[in-house]
């Protein structure tokens, strides 16, 4: 065979990176050639030697690359938030967060046109007990006042309509 991989190609397959087709394509050429094969060997080798080292050295960069690294951080212009971050940042950060709370705070009755909370009128309680107290109408004789809605007060009793009321003015008090 004339055709031979290249070392890209290599690395992919060593790394599982190809899809289906090529890969057995490549697993069928490297059985076949003993060229390629060898240049997967030195491949394999290699990430295998870089793996253990990183694995048991601590690797240390050269000064010229640390002072290079370095020299471009002090150059880098700072951003907005870097000079909020700044010492006086804090100084006026803090004061500007507690206008905008208050302005919230304060501000949103005038936003709103400055009106009341809505309210329910007594009026709608009063109507509410009247018609709870007449709905039992067989209950204890001395029953809670009924209101009118002008504030007059009435027996819950007077609601009782006679016959009601004859069956439990009984004289020996069975319900008849």
């Amino acid at each position: 065979m004339n055709t031979h991989y290249d070392q890209d190609l290599l690395i992919d397959y060593l790394h599982g990176a190809l899809d289906p087709a090529t890969d057995a394509a490549v697993f069928t050429h490297l059985e076949a050639c003993a060229e390629c094969r060898a240049a997967r060997d030195i491949e394999a080798s290699i990430g295998d030697a870089l793996r253990k080292a990183a694995r048991t050295e601590q690797l240390e960069l050269p000064s010229m690359v640390k002072a290079h690294v370095w020299e471009a951080v002090r150059r880098r212009k700072p951003t907005l938030l870097d000079r909020l971050r700044s010492p006086w940042g804090p100084a006026i950060a803090v004061p500007l967060a507690a206008a905008i709370a208050l302005a919230a705070y304060f501000g949103t009755p005038a936003l709103r046109g400055g009106g009341t909370a809505p309210g329910i009128a007594a009026s709608y309680y009063l109507d509410e007990h009247n018609a709870q107290a007449t709905q039992n109408p067989l209950g204890p004789m001395v029953g809670p006042a009924v209101y009118t809605t002008d504030g007059a007060a009435a027996s819950a009793a007077s609601y009782i309509d006679t016959a009601d009321a004859a069956t439990l003015d009984n004289a020996d008090g069975a319900i008849r």
